[in-house]
């Protein structure tokens, strides 16, 4: 499908989003680091049907602004997204939810905990920010290789390995969705994004800033989905971030690797739905236990 985007400013930078309106419940869509909100595009006719989808390129990546030199971290991602929620708020609907997959998933905790209230519920999908990044993920950053690696990672070959890797079945997803997603992931300004983030680290990380010390404040239901044959983030830290989010709920999908939104988009819109809207215990994926593996045929 074809999303139709708009701008809007936020911290002084032009952002892309989406927003489908209406007075139904509002829908925030995060994506990933490399990614932009077309990573959701399959899934998003499913979730409009009952919610006001919004879905924002994070500064940095995506039809966003890239500033080469911003100060990247979890507060200034925690106040450009409250700020688009502020900017964005519905009169007539005040309930707000959150869907984030990887990275986003890690920025929708960290507001959650920096501006308690700006959710009612969250889904994490395959969440950041509980696996330790390899020192050498750093040393790619450093001036003189980040240019040589720039050019590797944006190269045809290695780019589209590496995103056929977020994938158990690279054919379940839609063959123009794919193209678009992999061209987006190879934009040379958004490398200069990831390379940034690298170097900012110590903020960006939820051990370091202390806000993984602070799960346990978290006072809204959490729903988390992962694929059991995750290759960028082991399927083992999902039971991970179960353990460390108070009361939340862990939902695998057989047969999938990172993005569940493109390789089973109608499950992963209904599980979403039905999260959001029909209670977190007894009606959510009829009744599953909270460690079953549910297949997105």
């Amino acid at each position: 499908m074809s999303l139709n985007s708009g701008r809007i400013t936020l911290g002084g930078h032009r952002h892309r989003y989406l927003d489908t309106g209406g007075s139904k419940p509002s829908l925030l869509l995060l994506h990933g680091i490399s990614c932009s909100l077309d990573f959701f595009e399959e899934a998003i006719p499913f979730l409009s049907r009952s919610f006001r989808v919004l879905a924002l390129d994070l500064l940095g990546f995506g039809g966003s602004a890239k500033p080469k030199k911003a100060p990247y971290s979890l507060k200034l991602y925690s106040s450009l997204i409250t700020e688009f929620l502020e900017k964005t708020r519905n009169p007539e609907n005040s309930t707000v939810f959150a869907a984030g997959h990887s990275m986003g998933g890690k920025y929708l905790l960290a507001t959650e905990l920096l501006y308690p209230g700006s959710f009612d519920k969250l889904i994490l999908s395959n969440t950041d920010g509980f696996a330790d990044q390899p020192v050498w993920v750093r040393g790619i950053s450093l001036p003189g290789i980040r240019q040589i690696l720039k050019k590797v990672f944006t190269s045809e070959s290695v780019a589209s390995k590496a995103f056929k890797t977020a994938f158990h079945n690279p054919e379940r997803v839609n063959n123009i969705a794919y193209a678009k997603n992999l061209m987006i992931s190879r934009d040379k300004d958004a490398i200069d994004t990831v390379m940034s983030l690298n170097r900012n680290f110590r903020k960006l990380d939820l051990a370091r800033t202390g806000l993984r010390q602070e799960l346990d404040r978290l006072n809204i239901p959490v729903l988390i989905l992962w694929g059991d044959h995750d290759r960028y983030i082991a399927p083992s830290v999902a039971g991970t971030v179960h353990n460390e989010i108070p009361g939340s709920e862990l939902y695998v999908f057989k047969n999938c690797g990172h993005a569940p939104m493109l390789e089973y988009p109608e499950s992963f819109s209904t599980i979403v739905t039905r999260f959001f809207l029909e209670g977190r215990h007894n009606q959510v994926l009829h009744n599953l236990s909270s460690r079953e593996k549910i297949s997105g045929q």
